[in-house]
């Protein structure tokens, strides 16, 4: 049986670098005034690159414990990109669906942002669950963090844009 609490560390890790780098890209290519089809291409170019680099870093850092040997690096690693990408697919969606679903169109920013909120509340209550904390802790210290870095990344990227 599989004990998630022995990737508790790499599931949040990865969950919340997914989640905040990726809606990084997309905030800040919206604040650069990019595209939807730049806003697609740069996100899952982060979400499939910076995933796999997180999981060899965890995989990595793993090995340099003593008492963590190769195979449960491993799945560390494993756990850090399936991590990364699930969660970080969510800032995406609303740019996936813009031409399919029209409701998108001229709200697909504040759609993300939606999204985003609901993915770092899954990922709260996913942290909650393993380590068998309060959930409500957990979802606002999730929220409020990776709020405040997507806030960062969105003005960088708006005030970058208005320069070039």
């Amino acid at each position: 049986m599989l004990n998630l609490r022995h990737y508790a560390k790499s599931i949040v890790y990865g969950g919340l670098d997914g989640i905040v780098t990726t809606f990084a890209v997309v905030a800040g290519a919206v604040g650069g005034r990019l595209g939807t089809m730049a806003i697609v291409i740069m996100g899952f170019s982060n979400l499939l690159a910076d995933g796999f680099s997180m999981a060899v870093g965890d995989y990595l850092s793993s090995t340099t414990e003593t008492q963590t040997d190769s195979k449960q690096a491993l799945k560390n690693a494993l756990a850090t990109f399936l991590s990364f990408n699930i969660f970080g697919l969510f800032p995406l969606v609303s740019y996936l669906l813009v031409n399919r679903l029209s409701v998108f169109r001229g709200y697909t920013f504040w759609v993300a942002c939606l999204l985003v909120t609901v993915a770092l509340i899954l990922l709260g209550l996913v942290k909650g669950s393993i380590t068998n904390q309060g959930w409500y802790k957990e979802v606002f210290r999730t929220v409020a963090v990776g709020l405040v870095a997507t806030l960062v990344a969105y003005y960088i990227g708006y005030l970058l844009g208005g320069l070039v």
